[in-house]
């Protein structure tokens, strides 16, 4: 039987949830109805994803069918339950969790998060923002079978729901997770065991996770399926992950939006991504031990972040300027940036050699990045498969080094903020089963 059981209202729902799990490791199925009869079919699951069918139902058919699915695993005694929600609070909503609650006991809560970071979905006092639109104002308020006619997460839950309903902002996610722990103990206490929280970046989720596990009451995750994920990573042992299960990111572009990209990047991952030098870059003297640094740097947070990089700006203050640069070492602008973009080819091609498969696939920003990362690959071509977003491209690399690596290209003025965190998923969905060469094939 499944460890974390994911009940969700269509099946969409159950495996963009499940796929979250998936790309940490762990062994995931979605399931379109139950048989404990046959509970054969459970086993080697770290987790289970139920589709209901339910969304656009009536709400006491969607109670009746969430409670069956709730009964029936919990018969096999799974570490936790998650009420998956639509990302844009459609559905039946409080029937639903009223049904988990309902068959999970008194001392049940559900924690409501409806932020999805990766995905322009953020909640800040209360009202849930779709790329800083009020939900009300997008299009899902004209959806032809739910809409949504509101935007205060707990308006829309206590409207359904038959449980009064809690509210606890950001500036306490921000304060942590003890403080996190003691505002939903004092719902708790006062007799609110739904509880919708705020959150906008991928570190509150796991605050607000670390913080809930630590009230030692049974936890029900509602949302879209990253604070499932964030509360399952604390309860779940650590994976036993194959190789070639990260990626790299390579920007050399220096555009305020690629410096917002990257941005969502680190709001909506664990990353790290290292500050690159350029004008040691530029120094035939102190290229070699900026490329050494760098490399050293990033190796040393290898094992604990699933995505890495570089970028050589972090702020406006870090922009060259060209012309003088050029002056001051006698050289053309071309050189100064041919320069610079074979310094971060030669740390992409450190990081990937010392790494010995951990890193699977690449993202590169910018044209003259990635032919400089194909070069120090010495990776022949690039056979081109799909199309992430548009300008963005997904590929293989052709002979060299790594042969068969997964590589996105995308310039550095192209897509909107959640750009690069569209390659990221991507290329993490690309690689989560995936192993590429340990060693440079030779």
């Amino acid at each position: 039987m499944g460890r974390i059981v994911i009940i969700a209202d269509d099946l969409t729902g159950s495996n963009a949830t499940g796929v979250l799990l998936a790309r940490k490791g762990y062994t995931t199925a979605t399931f379109l109805q139950l048989d404990m009869d046959d509970t054969e079919q459970y086993a080697g699951y770290d987790v289970i994803a139920i589709n209901t069918d339910s969304r656009a139902i009536d709400a006491q058919e969607a109670y009746r069918r969430v409670a069956e699915a709730a009964a029936t695993m919990r018969k096999g005694a799974p570490l936790m339950f998650a009420k998956r929600i639509d990302s844009t609070l459609r559905g039946n909503l409080g029937a639903e969790t009223d049904a988990v609650l309902d068959v999970l006991g008194d001392e049940s809560m559900a924690v409501v998060v409806a932020a999805f970071p990766a995905s322009g979905r953020v909640t800040i006092g209360g009202y849930l923002l779709v790329h800083g639109v009020p939900l009300e104002k997008t299009d899902v308020a004209r959806d032809p079978k739910t809409p949504v006619r509101g935007s205060i997460v707990t308006e829309l839950f206590a409207a359904q729901s038959k449980y009064p309903v809690g509210h606890i902002p950001l500036t306490v996610t921000l304060q942590g997770k003890e403080a996190v722990t003691t505002a939903l103990l004092e719902h708790q206490q006062a007799g609110r065991r739904l509880v919708v929280m705020d959150a906008t970046t991928q570190v509150d989720l796991e605050t607000i996770a670390q913080g809930a596990l630590a009230t030692k009451l049974p936890i029900i995750a509602v949302d879209p399926g990253p604070f499932t994920m964030a509360l399952a990573s604390c309860l779940l042992p650590p994976p036993v992950r194959g190789r070639g299960q990260k990626v790299f990111l390579a920007v050399g572009s220096a555009t305020p939006l690629a410096r917002r990209q990257l941005k969502e990047v680190e709001n909506s991952y664990r990353s790290y991504l290292a500050f690159v030098d350029a004008r040691a870059l530029i120094n035939p003297e102190r290229v070699e031990g900026e490329v050494d640094r760098v490399a050293s740097e990033i190796m040393g947070q290898l094992e604990e972040f699933p995505v890495l990089g570089i970028r050589t700006m972090r702020d406006e203050s870090d922009r060259l300027n060209l012309t003088q640069v050029a002056q001051q070492w006698a050289i053309t602008e071309e050189e100064v940036t041919t320069r610079i973009t074979a310094g971060l080819a030669r740390i992409t091609a450190a990081v990937v050699a010392r790494a010995r498969g951990e890193v699977g696939g690449l993202y590169t920003s910018g044209g003259d990045v990635t032919v400089a990362v194909c070069r120090a690959l010495e990776a022949a071509a690039i056979e081109v498969k799909d199309e992430v977003v548009p300008l963005a491209a997904y590929g293989r690399l052709i002979g060299g080094s790594y042969p068969g690596m997964p590589i996105i290209t995308k310039g550095g003025l192209v897509g909107d903020d959640q750009a690069i965190c569209n390659c990221v998923d991507y290329l993490l969905t690309k690689i989560s089963n995936e192993v590429y060469p340990a060693v440079p094939a030779t």
